[in-house]
């Protein structure tokens, strides 16, 4: 798509830089609201809710970017109706949303019956609890439908649907401070929900990209599953890698380092830290339809010119987020988090260095991911993984502070942010094929 607003500006690019500056502004806005509305040990306990619901992407294993490249590939060959060479595609991935969809409702069921059963809060609690894992867990679902329409050029609809997301959920964050329960906001967050999933799922089924077959969708995915075995290998090999490392310290701060003020002061500074990836993210992918020509053509310059230009649109918000820490990072926190907990100010050059690791992670990370090298960063995840086991070890063995482990942390992910530059430069930004 060519459209553009203004002075030749992509609508895309703009919706992209909204959507993400809405992811990051969202996480902001929970904090600051949490703080505020929740005790702190309320709002720890909610924080590794949160947690659990987005560690539930571990199931998706990588499937959702397999199922992108050869839904890319057959779309821009014209291989996606009825009849053509690639016609289940499109049922493979309606099945596919359907079971993450189902998986959302089990953890939810389970989420409720071990707080109901196995704690003191009461039924009342365990529904709140419940609704917040489901909020947060159905961005499975909504990540699969992203790349699904990505891969049909359908990015303009999508990232509107995706910045009104942002901007109602935002909403009804600040709705915390009216006189209306926890169960009132978290009832309507989920309602929109299901209002822009049953929009986005109409549009992608009049246009053939998701086709719902009630008697086939269990087979046509099952086929899915066996035709890419390998590649699903190699890609959940890399998923869990990737999860594992974004998400074990979410777990492993409250259960060594407790409640309250710690866990309260690394989920606020993971906030930042994960917030940069979501902006980095969308610098590439903006370069993404650009880059899968480029590879897809077999046009290595341009592949490295796209890639380039990737990590030149991420360095411009690095840059700047580097400076606000530096300089009003204590009164950034201490905005957030008002009287809940104080971060110390060290974590704000921890930040610093982490946040242009992540920049050249995440660059690197696209290029690889979307033409296709599951194999080698999934080797690279696995030992990532095992790198990140071995930091939560120290920290249990050593009893270090909060601090102690953040820093171990940040070397072992700046290590491995080297890595994928290397990985990168060796395959697709060498003119390399996935075997």
């Amino acid at each position: 798509m060519n459209l553009s607003l203004g002075k030749g500006i992509p609508v895309y690019a703009v919706l992209r830089a909204a959507t993400a500056g809405g992811a990051l502004a969202s996480g902001f806005v929970q904090t600051y609201v949490f703080a505020r509305v929740l005790s702190p040990e309320q709002f720890s306990i909610y924080i590794v809710i949160a947690s659990l619901g987005l560690s539930l992407w571990l199931f998706d294993l990588g499937v959702a970017k397999v199922l992108f490249i050869h839904m890319r590939e057959a779309f821009l060959k014209g291989r996606l109706g009825r009849g053509s060479a690639d016609e289940a595609l499109p049922g493979q991935a309606a099945g596919i949303a359907s079971i993450y969809a189902l998986l959302v409702g089990l953890g939810a069921l389970l989420c409720f019956a071990i707080v109901a059963v196995g704690t003191r809060r009461g039924s009342l609690e365990a529904t709140h609890e419940a609704l917040l894992f489901t909020y947060t867990a159905l961005n499975l679902v909504w990540f699969v439908l992203r790349n699904v329409s990505v891969a049909g050029d359908q990015f303009i609809f999508f990232e509107s649907l995706d910045a009104i997301r942002r901007v109602g959920h935002i909403g009804l964050f600040f709705c915390l401070f009216l006189p209306i329960s926890f169960l009132s906001f978290i009832l309507w967050s989920n309602l929109l929900w299901a209002v822009l999933f049953a929009v986005l799922l109409a549009r992608l089924g009049r246009l053939g990209l998701v086709r719902w077959e009630a008697g086939r969708m269990a087979a046509t995915s099952a086929a899915f599953f066996r035709r890419h075995r390998a590649a699903l290998l190699s890609s959940g090999s890399y998923a869990l890698g990737e999860m594992y490392i974004y998400t074990f310290p979410s777990l492993l701060v409250p259960a060594l380092h407790g409640l309250g003020g710690p866990t309260i002061i690394f989920d606020t500074v993971f906030k930042v830290f994960r917030g940069a990836t979501v902006v980095f993210s969308a610098a590439c992918d903006l370069l993404v339809p650009a880059q899968t020509r480029a590879f897809a053509a077999g046009d290595t310059a341009g592949l490295r010119r796209h890639t380039l230009q990737a990590l030149v649109a991420g360095l411009v918000p690095a840059i700047c987020l580097g400076l606000i820490l530096a300089f009003a990072g204590e009164l950034m926190f201490g905005i957030l988090l008002g009287k809940a907990a104080q971060v110390p100010p060290a974590f704000n050059y921890l930040l610093i260095v982490l946040v242009f690791a992540n920049l050249i992670q995440t660059v690197s990370n696209f290029v690889l991911v979307h033409t296709g090298f599951f194999k080698p960063i999934g080797h690279l995840a696995t030992g990532m993984a095992l790198l990140m086991t071995a930091v939560a070890a120290l920290d249990w063995l050593l009893h270090l502070s909060l601090l102690g482990f953040a820093m171990l942390y940040a070397a072992a992910y700046v290590a491995g942010a080297l890595l994928y530059v290397v990985l990168a430069a060796r395959y697709p930004l060498a003119g390399r094929r996935p075997h």
